[in-house]
């Protein structure tokens, strides 16, 4: 019976690794899902070149020179991009996926009740066609295989845990791909509000 139990015991200490690796949010070069925004803007270097960049959100008046709306702090979502500055003013940064240069990117954050700061819900990024499937292994090889689904000529891969999304989305036809990192219980909390807002919408018009 000790046997057993003790049998039982490292059976389950062996598994604990694997089961805080699937509720823990995927991450992207190290920057996880979920990071506050104060830590990340304070902590967290730039995936992005050339070396230097910062995060911009559209929060700050400089987010007006790289072509963001600007919002204030209290906004329900607040959007950034890694940028540096130049003798012209703020330029936007390119981030580095996979070794190459992201065409585009948005990092995007918000606060759910009870949050003393946003946190980072998703990531975007719009990469080369030609490094996608490259990509996609590297993902696979960190965070397991992907499910696919091919529909209207494009293919999306998707990985998946209890917290977290990772989407990839191409077009055999098209120049580009687009990479997308989802914070799950964020972005229904997102859905919800903004279906709630648009249903209070309609009942309060004449």
């Amino acid at each position: 019976m000790k046997r057993t139990i003790l049998r039982c015991a490292f059976f389950v200490c062996m598994a604990m690794p694997a089961f805080a690796a699937a509720q823990k949010p995927f991450d992207f070069r190290g920057l996880q899902l979920g990071i506050a925004l104060d830590a990340f803007r304070r902590d967290e270097p730039a995936r992005a070149t050339p070396p230097g960049s910062v995060a911009v959100c559209d929060t700050d008046i400089d987010a007006a020179s790289l072509g963001m709306v600007l919002r204030d702090t209290h906004s329900l979502s607040i959007a950034c991009k890694w940028a540096h500055r130049t003798q012209g003013g703020w330029r936007e940064s390119a981030a580095v996926v996979d070794g190459t240069l992201a065409r585009d990117h948005v990092l995007r954050f918000l606060a759910m009740p009870g949050d003393p700061s946003p946190r980072l819900y998703r990531m975007s990024f719009v990469i080369d066609a030609r490094v996608a499937d490259d990509f996609a292994e590297g993902l696979s090889s960190k965070f397991g295989r992907s499910r696919v689904e091919r529909a209207n000529g494009y293919q999306t891969r998707t990985w998946e845990n209890a917290t977290s999304s990772i989407t990839l989305e191409a077009n055999g036809a098209a120049a580009s791909a687009r990479v997308i990192y989802r914070l799950k219980a964020y972005e229904a909390w997102l859905r919800d509000t903004t279906d709630r807002w648009r249903l209070a919408a309609v009942h309060d018009a004449p």
